[in-house]
């Protein structure tokens, strides 16, 4: 296992949560503590000596700055990552964010740690190991040009958006995927797509059909849904819906292309030489 300690801090039982320790425990020794107290005796009395320690933040102001700070004086040289729940969506707008964390959204989660930590495990460098003063922007840089690997295989893009179709379109293409643009209420039936990629909102249940029919339409092509901002229940409502994965807008390409990754690892890619447009 690799080297690493990661001090787990909350209620992973929630529903949003339920991966973070198993995808941890991926990243190096997992220790896991119920509230911030329980942390600072594991801390103060040298059980652990943390690279990484995480809280799990089920809604704004559960962990008080001062709880924060007295994780800084324990474990000086740690880095703080905050794993946001469902209700911390509006945070950065509407409250007061704790400052100085990595902050990673519940639906981010698989991707963004599994990057990491393959970045740590493989000694590159990786948003998550850089120093406690860096910034929101060099984390970012950090961790850039994990989709830079060549695929194949045609994507569809449903959605009603000339500009997001466009968007992810030459993203993919410059991946080595070729693209084919369908609306959501076209019935047409397409044959050799890959994946798909559907551009929802709210997932409501005018959007839950759309998706439906879609899996329907590209079997047995696996489907990433993107929403706005979802819940846990949006979530589960759009899996169950025949999603195999949600992405909240708005997002990372390198999420995006992860979870592609992750969807077609069971699929034989087939090339397309250019993109079309199906009617």
């Amino acid at each position: 296992m690799f080297d690493f300690s990661v001090l787990l801090i909350g209620d992973t039982s929630r529903a949003e949560f339920r991966h973070a320790r198993s995808s941890l425990e991926e990243l190096g020794r997992v220790t896991q503590a119920d509230d911030v107290q329980s942390a600072a005796a594991e801390l103060t009395a040298g059980r652990i000596t943390p690279d990484l320690i995480v809280l799990a933040l089920a809604f704004p102001g559960q962990f008080p700055a001062k709880a924060i700070e007295q994780l800084r004086c324990l474990a000086p040289l740690a880095r703080i990552l905050a794993l946001l729940g469902s209700w911390c969506e509006g945070e950065m707008r509407t409250g007061k964010p704790l400052p100085g964390l990595i902050r990673v959204y519940w639906h981010q989660w698989l991707a963004r740690c599994s990057r990491e930590s393959s970045r740590l495990h493989a000694g590159l460098l990786s948003g998550w190991g850089l120093p406690v003063t860096a910034t929101d922007e060099e984390r970012l840089l950090a961790s850039e040009n994990y989709c830079s690997e060549s695929r194949e295989g045609l994507v569809a893009i449903c959605t009603r958006q000339h500009e997001m179709h466009d968007w992810l379109s030459a993203a993919c293409r410059r991946r080595g995927h070729s693209t084919v643009w369908l609306t959501p209420d076209e019935p047409v039936h397409l044959a050799g797509a890959t994946a798909a990629i559907f551009d929802g909102t709210d997932c409501d249940g005018v959007e839950v059909d759309q998706l439906e029919r879609l899996v329907a339409r590209i079997k047995p092509a696996p489907v990433v849904a993107l929403c706005d901002f979802p819940r846990i229940e949006d979530h589960d409502r759009t899996i169950a819906a025949g999603a195999a994965a949600v992405l909240s807008k708005p997002l990372l390409l390198d999420d995006l292309f992860w979870q592609l990754d992750h969807v077609l690892q069971p699929v034989q890619l087939v090339a397309r030489p250019e993109e079309r447009r199906a009617w």
